[in-house]
């Protein structure tokens, strides 16, 4: 940095320096917050850590990371001052921090779409909808690794990136394109996982307050979406800046928000058994269910049993309540035996609407103990 700068210059870009490593840190720490909630109502509360809590604990370590980039950036190499401001050393160092920052970027998002996807594919049911998410894993894991690539080798070699003398030979692709393509399929694909879910969770019927929360949670991850459009917004004014050592700023203070919005959103359905008794038991029932995956039928034929001499039992002496035929029917997790195979078209109606049924109550019991 040049010590003979104008004064007030300075102090105006140390104050945009310390708003930035502000909002990166604060970001950062409620993130962190959030995903130790997570891990500690996984592991110690349900009993259980998915793939999709694994892969969330792995997309703290890249946020970390992306931080410390960010701050070295800032801090080492005096990124947002005036490039008239900054010496040669201070210049490249920013550059080459830059890619780094840029691929990080793109694998925080990477891990936040993957733990969003595992925790959806958690709830699948649907072969149509398990697909789509497999589908959209496949995308994501691809954009990835074509992003990076590409941003590694966007200059042959990829030092001519910060040659300011011109005595490099070699070529460079025009990035301004390419950042701005790639941030237009990463919006919408972001807004694609964001509804994926949507008739997955409003098929199931619950009261309005359950239902505000998933209001507010989506709400959440529209945001995130929002300022990926602000980024972008941002990145336009970057590119075609004559100065963008200082107008890198904004990309910095965005990407945070964004990255950090994701996954405060990514983990806040996973947060309700912390705070909900009878929530905690369906998940540790459902959990318990599909972890063991109860194919023998000695406790499904007990409890079916039961189910079937007390609601003998209520129609002669109506002592039976409808509590207690819910608690029998959530006990056993089985659904009426199917109909009897036939090739009947009337059996394969009954065939039908009994898979419909199945499907029904397995999104039920899955979405009531995960997602609400």
């Amino acid at each position: 940095m040049d010590p003979n700068g104008p004064v007030f210059a300075q102090v105006a870009e140390e104050g945009r320096q310390n708003n930035v490593i502000g909002v990166s840190i604060a970001m950062t720490v409620c993130a962190t917050l959030v995903v130790g909630l997570r891990v500690f109502t996984r592991s110690m509360i349900v009993g259980r850590m998915f793939l999709d809590d694994w892969a969330m604990v792995i997309t703290m370590f890249f946020a970390y990371a992306f931080l410390l980039e960010l701050l070295l950036s800032i801090k080492n190499f005096n990124a947002g001052f005036s490039g008239a401001q900054l010496n040669p050393n201070d210049m490249t160092g920013i550059l080459k921090l830059t890619v780094a920052i840029i691929v990080t970027y793109k694998a925080l998002l990477t891990s936040i779409r993957t733990s969003i996807l595992f925790f959806y594919l958690r709830l699948a049911v649907e072969r149509t909808f398990e697909k789509m998410c497999k589908w959209t894993f496949g995308f994501v894991i691809l954009f990835f690794v074509v992003f990076a690539s590409v941003t590694i080798g966007q200059c042959v070699p990829l030092h001519k990136l910060w040659d300011f003398t011109g005595a490099v030979q070699g070529k460079c692709i025009d990035t301004n394109a390419f950042y701005h393509v790639g941030t237009v399929i990463q919006i919408l694909l972001d807004i694609w996982i964001l509804v994926l879910p949507y008739k997955l969770v409003t098929r199931i019927k619950r009261p309005w307050h359950e239902m505000g929360a998933l209001v507010f949670i989506f709400g959440l991850g529209a945001l995130s979406v929002v300022a990926a459009i602000a980024r972008l917004a941002f990145l336009h004014i970057f590119t075609a800046s004559k100065d963008p050592f200082a107008d890198i700023i904004p990309i910095h203070i965005w990407s945070m928000v964004e990255t950090n919005l994701a996954i405060i959103c990514a983990c806040l359905p996973t947060l309700k058994p912390l705070f909900s008794k009878s929530q905690r038991n369906r998940t540790r029932e459902v959990n318990g269910y599909l972890s063991n995956n109860k194919s023998e039928n000695t406790g499904t034929v007990e409890n079916t049993a039961n189910l079937s001499i007390k609601a003998n039992w209520s129609m002669k002496t109506e002592t039976v309540t409808e509590t207690e035929m819910t608690a029998q029917v959530r006990e056993s997790y089985r659904p009426p035996v199917p109909p009897k195979s036939s090739h009947s078209p009337k059996s394969s109606r009954s065939q039908r609407d009994f898979d419909l049924t199945l499907e029904g109550l397995r999104a039920a019991r899955r979405i009531e103990a995960q997602f609400v």
